[in-house]
């Protein structure tokens, strides 16, 4: 598979710890990665180095660059153009052409200390008792927040690219791309800002998990999803509208019913449509188990629920449901339609009108669930499919919700044993 090249650029000796964490936290997640210090960098023998740095560039997808302390090795020494500088004004370069993306990071002290060397450049801009020379010294003396506050100063300024902005908003420019920097003091922060870019954080194995339950899902969804002029559709409401017209009610299964015959088309046609693919939840109840849709909640040590999670064991509850349903048998269609009266209506016992419609509305479910979990297993923004009754009946349906505990009930109850 293709995989998301990444370029590191920084000076090594101070960014070293952060470098190899990174590598190694890229690198799980499926990305490839460029970092001078480590054997897999590219090292063409008849090339200098810093030519070399500059070249592997362009095999890049994203351009992260960190701005510490230091200045490192000089590539123009007289323009005070560092080798990490000079590789962010190429990476810069090929961002303009749409080549590359650049992701720039400063280390929250030394920003910090830029505010304070301005500052001290004012306070000495005037002093008279200074010669230029006394001044530059000062503002420019090593610190621990900066080996070379003017390079250093210089490059952030580069970066952020505000003259540019300046001038573009006077129009007397073009306004720059990519010149966002972000100040940080912790890893987390770092990863924060790549994982959007790559792979939302998730590790190979994770990606491959999520998308073989993606293509199982697809499968399910093969195997039930009715075609109308050669497209799949969601027939829920058509089968919520059905529910709603026959109105069942608990003591239905105990009478015979007698079915008009628009209701006994609608009926029949939707039933012999839920077809004789029945699902096998054994794949899906595996990632049920796995643990692979779970969110790990640091404050606690422990891993929680998600949206995705409770909506797969919705999927396979559904999918058992519509497999114990039964498929349909076009021998009792016939048997009832041999029933009919004059004027086409069906006389049907009630509880087999009952079961009919609990696996419609099985059906119907098993669509918008395994349906709502593909798409955002697929990177879609999570979205809950519709509420399916449990009940063909209206009455069940009002007795199963105010007899049941509601989650958030049930997590409560759970606590205070737990308390």
């Amino acid at each position: 598979m293709d995989r998301p090249t990444i370029f590191l650029s920084s000076t090594v000796f101070d960014f070293g710890d952060l470098r190899s964490a990174l590598k190694d936290y890229l690198e799980l997640r499926g990305c490839r990665v460029l970092a001078s210090e480590f054997t897999d960098f590219t090292r063409p023998l008849e090339k200098h180095s810093y030519e070399a740095c500059l070249e592997t560039i362009e095999q890049a997808d994203l351009f992260i660059l960190f701005i510490g302390r230091r200045i490192g090795g000089w590539y123009d020494k007289d323009q005070k153009i560092s080798i990490t500088r000079a590789e962010y004004q190429h990476a810069y370069k090929l961002t303009k052409e749409g080549r590359i993306r650049l992701l720039c990071f400063v280390r929250s002290d030394v920003y910090n200390h830029m505010d304070s060397v301005n500052d001290l450049r004012e306070l000495l801009k005037n002093d008279p008792a200074l010669t230029d020379a006394q001044r530059q010294r000062f503002i420019n003396h090593p610190s621990r927040a900066m080996e070379d506050a003017e390079a250093i100063i210089s490059f952030i300024q580069e970066v952020t690219r505000n003259s540019e902005t300046i001038a573009a908003s006077k129009r007397l420019g073009t306004a720059p791309v990519a010149n966002w920097i972000s100040p940080f003091t912790t890893f987390t922060q770092v990863r924060q800002a790549i994982d959007p870019l790559i792979t939302h954080g998730l590790t190979v194995s994770q990606a491959t998990g999520r998308k073989a339950l993606e293509v199982q899902l697809r499968q399910v969804l093969q195997g039930i999803v009715p075609i109308l002029s050669g497209n799949p559709i969601n027939p829920v409401s058509s089968v919520l509208q059905l529910r709603k017209k026959l109105a069942l009610t608990g003591n239905t299964c105990l009478e015979c019913m007698v079915v008009d015959k628009t209701t006994w088309k609608e009926l029949t046609h939707l039933y012999i449509l839920t077809g004789n693919n029945l699902p096998d939840s054994t794949i899906l109840r595996g990632f049920l188990v796995s643990g692979l849709l779970l969110q790990y909640n640091p404050h606690n040590g422990g891993f929680e629920e998600t949206e995705e999670s409770a909506l797969l064991a919705r999927v396979v509850v559904q999918a058992d449901l519509f497999v114990r349903a039964g498929p349909p048998s076009i021998k009792d269609i016939t048997d009832y339609q041999k029933t009919a009266k004059a004027d086409g209506s069906i006389i049907i016992p009630g509880i087999v009108l009952m079961s009919w419609i609990h696996r419609l509305l099985r059906w119907v479910d098993l669509i918008g669930t395994s349906r709502a979990l593909a798409a955002s297993l697929r990177g879609a923004p999570f979205l809950a499919p519709e509420d399916v009754p449990m009940s063909a009946a209206e009455d069940h349906e009002q007795m199963i919700v105010s007899e049941s505990a509601s989650g958030d009930a049930i997590q409560d109850f759970v606590d205070e044993w737990r308390a």
